[in-house]
C-alpha cells in the first residue's frame, strides 16, 4: 500500500514538473476540455466557493467535460480549485486553465430569458423564479410591487445570473425608460394620461378583446370615460377583484351583479378613475395600440353576439340598453348561466 501510495505521489510530482517546466506546458495546461462536435453547455455554482473537482466529479457521467481527472489534477497543483458563485457557458473553444480561470475568477457569462405579454403578477414571479437563485419571497419584494410590476415591458432580457432581485428590478426599469422614450410620452400627454396610466389602461384593455384592431377603440372609450369622471366599468377588472378574493374559483363565464359590486381597489365598477397596476403584463404593441386611440366620444361597448370577440360600440344609453339585452339573451340561449 505504501509503495502504491509513493508511485502516485512521484507521478503526480513529475507530472506538476512537466507542466511546470516543459515548453509545450502551454499546450499541456490548456488543452480543450470539449471535442468540436460536443454541443455547448452552461454550469450553474450555487454556493461561493465550491470545489471544481467536486464539481467536475458531478459532470463525469454525463461526458460533458473530458480528461475532467487531468482537469482535477491541474486545478489542485495551480491553485484554482475554488469556483465563483455564478453562471458559466462551456464550449468547445474553451482550454482547461480558461475554464479553471474561469469559474475560480468569475468571469460569468449572462442568461438570458424572456419575459412574455398576457402574465399575471403571480405567473410572472414564478417564471421568473425559474431563471434565477432567488427565493419568490426575495423576487416579489423587489418586482412584485406595483412600482416595478407597472415598469415591466415584455422582452427578451440579457443579464447576469447572481444579479440581485434588487438589481434585475433596477434592469427592468432601464428597459421601461428606453420604451418610454420622447415619442411616447408624447402620446401619452395628448391623451392625457402619464406612461404608468397607459400601461395599466394597456392591460384592462386587452383584457376586454383579443382583437388587436379593436384595442385602439376599446382604450378610446376608456379615455372618453376618464375625461367626463364616469367611471370605467370593465368587466375583467370587476373579475380581477373576484379571484383575488377568491383565488380558487375557476373562470368566470358570465359576470354577475354579485361580482361587479365587489369592494376592491382594482374594481372598476367600484372605484373611480384606474386602478394602482396593471391587471397583467403587457406587450409592446399593445400599448402602442393604445397609444394610437382617438376618442370620439364613444363611452359604452357590449360583447356582440353575431361576432365572437368583437363588441359593438356606442355613445348613447339606450343603444347601449338594446346592445346588451341581445348579448344577455344569446348567454342565456347558450346556457351561460354563470
Amino acid at each position: 500500500m505504501k509503495k502504491l501510495i509513493s508511485i502516485i505521489l512521484f507521478g503526480a510530482f513529475v507530472f506538476a514538473g512537466v507542466i511546470a517546466f516543459s515548453p509545450y506546458r502551454g499546450m499541456l495546461i490548456n488543452f480543450s476540455i470539449q471535442k468540436k462536435t460536443d454541443s455547448p453547455f452552461s454550469i450553474y455554482v450555487p454556493e461561493e466557493g465550491e470545489s471544481i473537482s467536486i464539481l467536475l466529479d458531478s459532470l463525469k457521467a454525463s461526458e460533458k467535460i473530458h480528461f475532467s481527472k487531468w482537469v482535477s489534477l491541474i486545478a489542485r497543483i495551480r491553485g484554482y480549485d475554488s469556483a465563483r458563485f455564478g453562471h458559466y457557458k462551456i464550449d468547445s473553444n474553451l482550454g482547461a486553465m480558461q475554464f479553471l480561470r474561469k469559474l475560480s475568477l468569475g468571469y460569468e457569462d449572462p442568461i438570458r430569458f424572456r419575459v412574455a405579454g398576457y402574465k399575471n403578477r403571480d405567473k410572472y414571479l414564478q417564471e421568473i423564479s425559474n431563471f434565477f437563485p432567488w427565493s419568490i419571497d426575495s423576487l416579489r419584494k423587489h418586482l412584485g410591487n406595483d412600482s416595478s410590476w407597472t415598469h415591466l415591458i415584455p422582452n427578451t432580457y440579457e443579464i447576469y445570473w447572481t444579479t440581485s432581485p434588487k438589481g434585475i428590478a433596477k434592469r427592468i426599469d432601464q428597459e421601461y425608460k428606453i420604451f418610454w422614450g420622447n415619442h411616447r410620452k408624447a402620446k401619452a400627454d395628448a391623451l392625457g394620461l402619464s406612461p404608468d396610466q397607459v400601461m395599466v389602461l394597456a392591460s384592462i384593455s386587452q383584457a376586454e378583446t383579443k382583437v388587436l384592431e379593436e384595442i385602439s377603440r376599446v382604450a378610446a372609450l376608456f379615455v372618453s370615460r376618464l375625461r367626463i369622471g364616469k367611471r370605467l366599468e370593465s368587466d375583467p377588472t370587476a373579475v380581477y377583484a373576484f379571484h383575488e378574493l377568491n383565488p380558487d374559483e375557476g373562470m368566470v363565464r358570465r359576470v354577475s351583479r354579485k361580482i361587479t359590486r365587489i369592494k376592491h381597489p382594482y374594481n372598476t365598477y367600484y372605484i373611480s378613475g384606474l386602478p394602482p397596476s396593471p391587471l397583467a403584463s403587457v406587450e409592446p404593441q399593445i400599448i402602442d395600440a393604445v397609444l394610437q386611440s382617438i376618442p370620439k366620444g364613444e363611452i359604452y361597448m357590449c360583447a356582440d353576439p353575431n361576432r365572437i370577440g368583437y363588441h359593438n360600440f356606442t355613445s348613447s344609453f339606450r343603444q347601449h340598453l338594446i346592445n346588451s339585452r341581445k348579448y344577455q339573451k344569446s348567454l342565456n340561449q347558450r346556457g351561460i348561466r354563470q
